[in-house]
């Protein structure tokens, strides 16, 4: 007998990096309501990771319009899921871009959950009136059966109104519990992209800003800058003052270069006591100013480590995206101009053009 393949297409064009249309997010966000029904039903923690392995399962499920019970549904976990292994390489896969799904979805679902809240409060109110008005009636008509009835009114009124408070409770306790996994996707999604360190972006946030900036770049000529930059002889530093020193440099140097930047532009630790930073929307010369403004800053600041003085300088490399290049291209000129301004001394601001004339 074949095996059945337990698997999601809408997350497979996700992995695959495909656009999804309005109708799939649409069919996404069915699926994770339904998921967050079975999750809270059986008292499963909606945590990031529950979210993702479940997600596959009701997303197989009703792409193939299965008409299960929980029971049939869990076993379908243990069948896609045998062994904790195969969990676990699931979850390593996991990449930052269905995460920001589950958090649109998570957020889609608040809002009409709240939504939802508020309207059994309003329907609750109405309720309460019409259940004093009613008592108001009961109380001048003397006729038994016309208060009999009034009675039994009043007797539906009141199941209704706690049927709705019980709903109320149980979507304010579901609220909660997208609210706090929306809030650990976040962490979870800043910490795949903030270098632990230093706290600025890390080598693989670097990457995927890059490559949107060159495509900006071809799509409708937005200019950038890169910046690549060098702590000066930091292996001395970490041989003279120690590890602990070195690393509080660089947590410095990051917090300093931040300060000096704008808001749009990104600093990524690239590697080592290396760092990388896009300026946007930059002219080469603004960028060769910033790099020296950087450099001259870098220069002045007093790095003191317990009662010591740590002597630091930079050298910067400065490369402008331009036709013909490309991540790897723009990264290796940037490279190039940062070498030259080592072995020229050091605590240099150096361009790709100045590569150029050496050459």
């Amino acid at each position: 007998m074949e095996e059945r393949r337990i698997e999601c297409k809408v997350l497979k064009r996700i992995r695959e990096k495909k656009e999804l249309t309005p109708q799939e997010l649409q069919f996404i966000t069915k699926v994770a309501k339904e998921e967050l029904k079975f999750l809270a039903r059986n008292n499963i923690p909606l945590t990031p990771e529950n979210y993702v392995l479940w997600f596959e399962i009701f997303c197989y499920i009703m792409e193939n319009n299965l008409n299960l019970s929980d029971l049939e549904i869990i076993g379908l976990f243990k069948e896609k899921y045998p062994t904790s292994e195969k969990v676990e390489s699931i979850l390593v896969s996991v990449d930052p871009e269905e995460k920001e799904i589950i958090r649109k979805v998570s957020e889609k679902i608040v809002e009409e959950v709240n939504t939802l809240i508020e309207t059994l409060e309003t329907h609750n109110r109405n309720i309460e009136e019409k259940e004093a008005s009613f008592k108001e009636i009961r109380e001048k008509v003397s006729d038994n059966t016309v208060k009999e009835l009034l009675g039994k009114i009043l007797s539906e009124l009141s199941d209704i109104k706690k049927q709705n408070e019980d709903l109320k409770s149980k979507l304010e306790e579901a609220n909660a519990q997208i609210n706090k996994l929306t809030s650990e996707l976040e962490e979870t999604r800043k910490e795949a992209s903030t270098d632990f360190l230093t706290q600025v972006a890390n080598r693989a946030s670097f990457d995927r800003a890059i490559s949107d900036l060159v495509n900006d770049f071809y799509k409708r000529n937005y200019p950038f800058v890169l910046l690549m930059i060098d702590i000066d002889h930091f292996k001395k530093i970490n041989d003279t003052y120690g590890h602990q020193a070195g690393d509080f440099v660089l947590r410095e140097l990051a917090r300093l270069l931040k300060s000096q930047l704008r808001a749009r532009d990104i600093i990524a630790r690239y590697g080592g006591e290396e760092f990388a930073i896009l300026l946007p929307g930059i002219t080469f010369s603004q960028a060769i100013r910033v790099a020296e403004r950087l450099r001259r800053t870098v220069e002045k600041h007093l790095f003191k480590y317990g009662d010591r003085e740590i002597p630091v300088t930079v050298s910067i490399g400065v490369a402008p995206m331009r036709e013909g290049l490309d991540e790897t291209s723009l990264v290796e000129k940037a490279d190039k101009a940062l070498y030259l301004a080592k072995r020229s001394g050091r605590n240099q601001v150096k361009t790709d053009l100045d590569v150029e004339l050496e050459e």
